[in-house]
């Protein structure tokens, strides 16, 4: 177990650890499943270490599981959802265990897979770590297993700051945003408050109910909490951070999330599945630039790409096929991000290398664009992508989720007159769709 982790559950003891719709759950509480978790495994007679397939959310039982694996060296892969939706990345990680959690319960089901020979987890065997597996969003074809050194992971956590501000859980447990906002948490010796779901509405009432003061988000939810009105429809008076990362910030959204949250310091974040979550700070308040102050990762720009390597970075991919080309012989990441050099150290995320639209030879990033339209009282929601066109190779298209009181045509012309006045003639949508959501595919770009 990790030293921190040990220490908050005898120092926090009834003091509120996790909330949700299950209940409440103190620290002492996670001390007395760790503890019955403790027994089921030496009940298994293990002969040594062994791949777990970790099944639920965030709640007080997968929790306990995700440390007490942890602690016993074996590797974990956490998976959302439910056990019928895995089939596949079971047998990819080679799962000889399955652990289905429930708020406070589980249930322990064989798998009896043969132990997986991969080069990685013998790395892990021979050094006494645990493992964690964690599986890439799949935007851009077949999600991708790697593997990571869990026991270092844990280990970066330990020297945080002890504070009481309620965190809210938006990202998923199967996700390194979730599992470093849980992890975050837990080693502050905070509260992690847990919504029944993720729409606006239900994250809106949690923040009041439970005065959530920390909430980690994505700039997509965050402009979906203001279209929705749900800001004005419940006290979020009691907020006092928001984090946002896992895709570029449009640079029109921050300004309108500022007036909407004045007391709100607003702080950027980055990380990905296979470097884990870096330290950043922001050169001010209203900058979508940042500065990574991390002495655990270094970082370089090769030609507009920004490539990374740190102490938590995963130690292969499960298919060796996945991996083809995006670490260097010396340790160097290629994240695929797009990124803007900026003063001082700094640097901008402008979205994904596969993003760029290419329009008769001048490119452009589709975040500029669902900027501009973004500002439009109308619009709730926008995706801006490239199509295949026969004259310049590719045309601009936008995806538009409109208010139900909006004309289509009005909006339509709308948009193109406020992007003729704010971008360069190529970037402006040549066709513009109305969709009833684009949400879902927004949010699989979250790696």
């Amino acid at each position: 177990m990790s030293v921190w982790f040990e220490q908050r559950l005898q120092d926090c003891g009834p003091a509120l650890a996790m909330q949700g719709p299950w209940g409440d759950c103190t620290y002492a509480d996670l001390a007395r499943l760790q503890a019955a978790i403790r027994i089921d495994l030496q009940a298994l007679a293990l002969d040594g270490p062994a791949v777990f397939a970790l099944v639920g959310e965030h709640e007080p039982a997968a929790v306990a599981w995700l440390f007490a694996l942890a602690e016993a060296g074996h590797s974990v892969t956490p998976l959302a959802g439910n056990l019928a939706e895995h089939p596949g990345k079971l047998g990819e990680i080679g799962a000889q265990w399955i652990v289905t959690s429930a708020g406070f319960g589980w249930t322990l089901l064989p798998r009896m897979s043969e132990p997986s020979a991969h080069a990685a987890f013998g790395q892990l065997r021979t050094q006494g770590h645990a493992g964690l597996v964690l599986f890439s969003s799949g935007t851009s074809g077949r999600p991708k297993a790697m593997v990571q050194d869990l026991t270092v992971l844990l280990s970066t956590y330990q020297d945080r700051r002890r504070n009481r501000l309620p965190v809210l859980a938006l990202l998923g447990f199967d996700h390194i945003g979730g599992l470093n906002t849980l992890l975050g948490a837990l080693a502050t010796g905070s509260t992690l408050v847990v919504p029944a779901d993720r729409s606006a509405a239900v994250v809106a009432a949690a923040i009041a109910h439970y005065r959530v003061a920390v909430l980690p988000a994505s700039p997509t939810f965050l402009n979906l909490l203001l279209v929705s009105g749900e800001h004005h429809a419940h006290d979020l008076g009691s907020l006092r951070v928001i984090t946002y990362g896992t895709e570029p910030m449009p640079p029109g959204l921050l300004p309108r999330l500022r007036a909407a949250f004045p007391r709100v310091r607003f702080i950027q974040t980055f990380g990905t599945s296979e470097t884990g979550i870096i330290r950043t700070e922001s050169p001010d308040a209203d900058s979508t630039f940042i500065r990574f102050v991390d002495p655990s990762t270094e970082w370089k720009v090769v030609d507009d790409e920004l490539w990374l390597r740190s102490l938590t970075q995963v130690g292969g991919y499960l298919d060796a096929r996945d991996g083809a080309g995006k670490f260097t012989s010396d340790g160097w990441f290629r994240t695929g991000d797009k990124v803007e050099l900026g003063p001082e150290g700094t640097l901008r995320i402008l979205g994904r290398l596969g993003e760029v639209i290419n329009v008769g030879g001048e490119k452009l990033m589709p975040a500029e664009v669902e900027s501009v339209i973004l500002n439009l009282p109308l619009v709730l929601d926008c995706r801006v992508r490239g199509e295949a066109n026969a004259l310049v190779g590719q045309a601009v298209v936008a995806d538009i989720v409109a208010a139900p009181a909006a004309d289509h045509e009005q909006l339509r012309a709308a948009i193109r007159n406020a992007c003729r006045r704010a971008l360069a003639a190529h970037k402006v949508p040549t066709r513009v769709r109305f969709v009833a959501a684009v949400s879902g595919e927004r949010l699989k770009k979250i790696r």
